[in-house]
Formats: structure tokens, C-alpha cells, sequence
């Protein structure tokens, strides 16, 4: 993927969710682009649901997405598509299984079925897990051990929690207001990478404040930027 490319990726992160660019600075300029990808996909798939307006084509969009994955993964070669063209020349050389990042598709599925009671908790696994075990996995740059795993397993789940309650899922947003936030995980006793902590602290964040029945702190402010900084000079 050309240097043209990785910047457009870039710069789509950085306005869809700046705190998640801001995540990604945190590591060496080379490990930047799969990090930056592997997020890119997943605003992509939160974008399929809260722009749908006809649920059976929003599950076509998102079954494609897991489809181009699975084949990407079994060695195909990346249509021209800048998502999946960066997910082939960046993350899959850093180790990620691009079949095990499909299965985020279930943390989202289940929000076009109206008739599906949502579980907060199973949604926010289905996501998280997957998600974070890729930023892992290309932040360590190595394979992680199993009590790295299960910290960023905890994680993920607190983070994709944190990212129902903060809205944005246009229509779905009326079904998750009436949920009744689920026990919040642990918080994860192994340190983990500057990518994943920054993005832990400003989920523990989220979750203390709507415990506490306080308004949410508004993305990227300056409070939660200095948290996100705090965290990851804790993880050096």
C-alpha cells in the first residue's frame, strides 16, 4: 500500500475518531498503517448500522465484510478496496488471523434485528475481543501470552461497552438507551500496549461517569487527551 494510500487511511480515522488516531501514535511510524486499518474496518461496519435504513441490505453489506475477510484471509488477493487493500498489505504481514477479526460482525449484527433482545455484554465481547486482540497482536509485534490475551480481552469488552452507551448507531440508539448497563469487567492487572491502554482509560472513564449519572466528557477534550497521554507513558 503506497504512502498516498496509508495517509488517506490515516486521515479517514482521525476525522470518524480522533481519539482512536490519537491511540495509534503511540507506537513506532511503521506499525501505524495496521493499527490505523484494523480500526478503519471497524468504523466501517459501526457506520453499515447507523446509517441503515433497510436492515436486510445493512446485513448483506456486513456478511461482505466478513466474506472479504475470511477470503483475504485463506490468500486471496485485496479487490481494490482501501480498507481491505490495507488490511492485506498491513495486517495480515503483522500476524493478525483476519478470520478470527471477522468475527467483530457479530458485535454488530444482532443491532439491525429489531426483534432480538440486545444483551449489552454479549455485543460488546463479540466486538471488543476480536478488535483488540488484532491491535495486540500488531502492538506487540509478536504474539502475545495468554495473560496478555485475557487483558485485552477485558479490555476490548470495556471499550465496545463504553462505545454502545457513547451513541452514534443513528436509529439503534433508541434500543440502547433502554439497557441497563451489565457489570463492568475488571480492569485488566498485565500492562498492556500504549494503543490498547490509552483506549481502556478513557472506556474506564466513560464507565465511572455514567455510573456516577454524569454527562459524558466530550471526545477528544483536553481532559480526556490528558488521560489517554497518562496511560500510555504508564505502559512504556
Amino acid at each position: 500500500m503506497d504512502s498516498a494510500a496509508v495517509e488517506s487511511l490515516g486521515a479517514m480515522v482521525k476525522a470518524q475518531d480522533r481519539e482512536r488516531w490519537l491511540s495509534a501514535q503511540w507506537v513506532a511510524a511503521g506499525v501505524r498503517p495496521a493499527l490505523l486499518a484494523v480500526h478503519a474496518l471497524d468504523l466501517e461496519l459501526q457506520r453499515v448500522v447507523a446509517e441503515a435504513r433497510e436492515t436486510m441490505l445493512a446485513e448483506i453489506r456486513l456478511a461482505w465484510w466478513r466474506e472479504q475477510l475470511q477470503a483475504l484471509a485463506a490468500g486471496s488477493t485485496a479487490p481494490a478496496e482501501p480498507h481491505l487493500q490495507a488490511l492485506h498489505d498491513s495486517v495480515l504481514p503483522a500476524g493478525v488471523d483476519l478470520t478470527a477479526l471477522a468475527e467483530i460482525e457479530r458485535g454488530f449484527q444482532p443491532l439491525l434485528d429489531t426483534g432480538t433482545r440486545l444483551d449489552a455484554l454479549a455485543l460488546a465481547e463479540a466486538r471488543g475481543r476480536p478488535l483488540f486482540a488484532a491491535l495486540l497482536r500488531i502492538a506487540l509485534q509478536r504474539a502475545p501470552d495468554a495473560g496478555e490475551s485475557a487483558a485485552a480481552d477485558l479490555a476490548g469488552t470495556r471499550w465496545a461497552l463504553a462505545c454502545l452507551w457513547r451513541g452514534g448507531w443513528g436509529r439503534v440508539d433508541d434500543r440502547l438507551r433502554h439497557l441497563s448497563p451489565p457489570a463492568f469487567p475488571p480492569r485488566p492487572t498485565i500492562a498492556l500496549p500504549a494503543p490498547l491502554a490509552t483506549l481502556d482509560a478513557l472506556a474506564m472513564d466513560d464507565w465511572q461517569r455514567m455510573c456516577k449519572g454524569r454527562m459524558l466528557r466530550r471526545i477528544a477534550s483536553p481532559v480526556r487527551q490528558w488521560k489517554m497521554a497518562r496511560a500510555a507513558l504508564a505502559s512504556a
